[in-house]
């Protein structure tokens, strides 16, 4: 079912060609109230998460949209780990659930309405949409670091509702158009390498052609990194995880990579030394902070995608001196057990990121056509929107393996 449910998700342009045919009408603020009236006999199902980590669809209002807003029919979300953590955690460090709330961020769409003053996007424009939408107005957003913003509002970490329903009204410049070439499916994949581009960007030219990198977790974040890592001619490159079945997924997507898989009764230390191994380092005195005429071997940049504080620790012993680690999720409020005089000594710089910024353009252009990267290969499961609680139940199974699961609508709207 997953596969005959993703061909009719990237079938769309057929779709698509029809709403182009179209985009001379626009559905503005003059004739919204009689489409809205349309729309609610379609229905709008919504996946919620309650603070007592219940999981439920409900029917919810469809949204009118602003003048800055458009009207979207999201026709495809991503899954994400934090909403998982939501669901079964009730909390992400401060954003806390702390009422009903509708789960998603990895969205893609049909804009169906526009808002009286939006000029940027049209009737039956294909877009990714961006979550976050920014307060435009404080020293951050003018500063053009708006992933920052204090008072951004983020699909799907509360009191912002998220994506995973049918239709959403959304701030009309966080929509980005897609080319024909693309998918939805595809289109739903630039949010989490927005977050990889982002932690690229803010590497600050550590990571680049014939530069060695290591990938710290082999998940959905860890394989787009990988991908992006690869894009700039990084090499070698080396992934890490604890699950053997992903590093074997991992090298299947990108033949030739080097893997390591993480035994957790071993030190970071340890584990740092079978991975420098790997690019061809020789062993090292990291108590007596010795000498190595092969350091220079060692990753210039680690990309730590797990959040976890042991493979923060890994990768802060694995990066070459001068090197940077790009820790680009954090699982903990505190770690206590980060080597801070390691990162000292060798002048490693840890870095960290918020989201991304300027990203969704960037994130387009590489994934349309295939020519940079491609990532569809990660969808593994497919679900309808009817399905939604399913599909979260199959992220949570553990004998049921997993990397991106999306949740499509493929309802045909007559507007």
């Amino acid at each position: 079912m997953a596969a005959a449910t993703r061909a009719s998700a990237d079938n769309s342009t057929a779709e698509l060609n029809g709403h182009t045919l179209k985009r001379k009408k626009t559905a503005t603020h003059d004739n919204i109230d009689t489409l809205l009236e349309r729309l609610r006999g379609y229905g709008n199902p919504a996946l919620h998460v309650t603070p007592d980590h219940k999981i439920e669809l409900r029917s919810t209002e469809v949204p009118t949209p602003s003048p800055q807003e458009a009207l979207v029919h999201v026709r495809c979300t991503g899954i994400c780990g934090s909403d998982m953590h939501l669901w079964h955690r009730g909390a992400i460090g401060p954003l806390v659930v702390d009422r009903s709330c509708i789960l998603g961020h990895e969205p893609s769409g049909v804009v169906l309405a526009i808002g009286s003053e939006v000029t940027n996007v049209q009737l039956g424009d294909r877009v990714a949409i961006e979550p976050g939408v920014p307060c435009r107005k404080c020293w951050l957003c003018d500063a053009g670091k708006y992933n920052l913003c204090e008072d951004v509002k983020f699909a799907g970490v509360c009191p912002s509702a998220g994506t995973i329903r049918r239709f959403i009204a959304h701030d009309a410049r966080q929509l980005h158009k897609l080319p024909d070439s693309m998918t939805f499916a595809q289109g739903a994949l630039v949010e989490p390498l927005s977050v990889v581009l982002h932690a690229i960007k803010q590497c600050k030219g550590s990571i680049g052609i014939g530069r060695p990198a290591l990938i710290c977790g082999a998940g959905p974040i860890g394989l787009c990194a990988l991908a992006a890592a690869k894009a700039t001619g990084a090499w070698p490159l080396v992934i890490t995880d604890v699950d053997q079945a992903k590093l074997d997924f991992a090298r299947q997507m990108f033949p030739g990579i080097g893997t390591y898989l993480v035994e957790i009764s071993k030190t970071p230390a340890q584990c740092s030394e079978e991975i420098r191994a790997l690019y061809g380092c020789g062993p090292r005195e990291l108590e007596r902070a010795g000498p190595s005429k092969t350091e220079y071997n060692a990753p210039s940049t680690v990309l730590e995608c797990t959040g976890i504080e042991s493979s923060v620790a890994t990768a802060a012993y694995s990066c070459r001196r001068n090197g940077t680690v790009m820790v680009i999720g954090v699982g903990r409020s505190i770690m206590n057990n980060v080597p801070f005089m390691q990162l000292s000594l060798s002048e490693i710089e840890l870095r960290f990121i918020n989201r991304y910024s300027d990203t969704w353009p960037a994130g387009i252009n590489a994934l349309a056509g295939g020519q940079v990267m491609n990532l569809d290969a990660l969808v593994t499961h497919t679900f309808p929107l009817e399905q939604a609680v399913e599909a979260m139940n199959l992220c949570a199974d553990p004998a049921t393996p997993s990397i991106k699961v999306q949740i499509v609508d493929d309802t045909e709207i007559e507007i």
